[in-house]
């Protein structure tokens, strides 16, 4: 069963006098999955009007629009790697929301590609990170097939075995969720480039998956692999799984069951450590949404930070339409405060300024990953 540990921050509860628009693109599964009726009736309620997106359209005529919120990781990634279709389709998003800087837009495009890519998500973390007993394990990026080659680029890095094995592209594909554990030499041959190489933290079988609502979070407690040691990486192959499998409430795997003597080191998350992490983390990354997978690790109790998601499940999060909600009438707020102040300047210069350097509009800037 989940164990679970929420905090839960000052919320606005004013009444809207105006109906404003929140556009979406979301996925079916996604909306089904999220029970999406609830949110129309939650944003019904404070003021608000959902209205699906067509991304595949012209924008301006679906609008205007006050929030918009949307799940597209897949185009985000197809876009990366060089679909002229999903190019086109955030070229035209991008496009858009330089138009109408007054748009709160969760998540910006910017802050969200970053996510996409593993190896650039924990750069960021490694560099920036800076919080006592709190780390990225060591990692490096795998381009090629050249056993020979990797073998040395782990060593430089000074990765041990047993490590992960993840897809370089984090999100936006079912087989961003294919990984393995590799455990010597012999099995360095398995990596299938582009992927990162992270090293294996011992953390007692449990994974700690923390979902961040703005300034608010609820965290999990999962299942997870269980430790592994010196002897393991001459008596065991590479472990080929799914993350969804693996981590997901309920799981059974033989790779999760603690030994008798490994079970004595189990420790808690302590509160403060986890408000420290969802703190730094939105900084960095800039993003209302998101996922972060924290694990313990057993002989040092210090906390690695895994991964980091853009709108994840929010599994069994309480109220999680009210808090989004709420979050969105704070940022309306300081959006107003904004736009009294710099309302002519900021559609001036996104106008005048070419495409890439255009998306940085006020509203990006106040969501843009600081260098603290």
């Amino acid at each position: 069963m989940d164990k679970n540990y929420t905090q839960h921050k000052g919320t606005t509860r004013k009444k809207m006098s105006d109906k404003n628009v929140i556009g979406y693109s979301i996925s079916e599964k996604k909306r089904q999955k999220f029970n999406w009726n609830d949110f129309c009736s939650v944003c019904e309620s404070e003021g608000f009007l959902l209205k699906m997106i067509d991304i595949n359209s012209d924008l301006e005529s679906q609008g205007p629009f006050h929030v918009f919120i949307y799940k597209m990781t897949d185009k985000l990634a197809h876009a990366e790697y060089g679909d002229q279709n999903a190019k086109a389709i955030i070229s035209r998003m991008k496009e858009y929301f330089c138009q109408h800087p007054e748009i709160i837009v969760i998540d910006p495009l910017d802050n969200i590609r970053i996510l996409i890519n593993r190896y650039k998500s924990y750069e960021i973390l490694r560099e920036q990170l800076r919080l006592d007993d709190v780390f990225t394990p060591r990692f490096v990026e795998i381009k090629s097939k050249n056993t020979v080659e990797n073998i040395s680029l782990l060593r430089m890095a000074g990765i041990k075995f047993p490590f992960l094995c993840k897809p370089l592209v984090a999100q936006g594909s079912n087989d961003a969720h294919k990984m393995m554990v590799i455990f010597n030499e012999e099995g360095v041959k398995d990596c299938q480039p582009p992927c990162v190489a992270q090293e294996f933290v011992n953390h007692n079988a449990i994974l700690y998956k923390i979902y961040i609502v703005g300034e608010n979070f609820h965290v999990v407690e999962r299942p997870s692999f269980k430790n592994f040691y010196e002897e393991d990486c001459t008596a065991l192959n590479t472990i080929f799984f799914s993350s969804h499998d693996i981590c997901k409430s309920g799981s059974r795997s033989k790779w999760s069951i603690l030994t008798e003597e490994d079970i004595p080191l189990t420790v808690k998350p302590r509160h403060e450590t986890l408000e420290k992490i969802v703190k730094r983390v939105t900084e960095l990354f800039g993003l209302l949404l998101v996922g972060v997978d924290v694990v313990i690790e057993n002989h040092t109790e210090k906390y690695a930070i895994i991964d980091v998601n853009m709108f994840p499940g929010y599994d069994s999060y309480p109220n999680f339409f009210e808090q989004l909600v709420s979050c969105i009438k704070k940022l309306s707020m300081e959006n107003r405060d904004l736009q009294q102040h710099s309302k002519n300047y900021t559609l001036k210069k996104c106008l005048s300024d070419d495409l890439d350097s255009g998306f940085e509009s006020d509203e990006k800037k106040k969501y843009s990953p600081k260098d603290k």
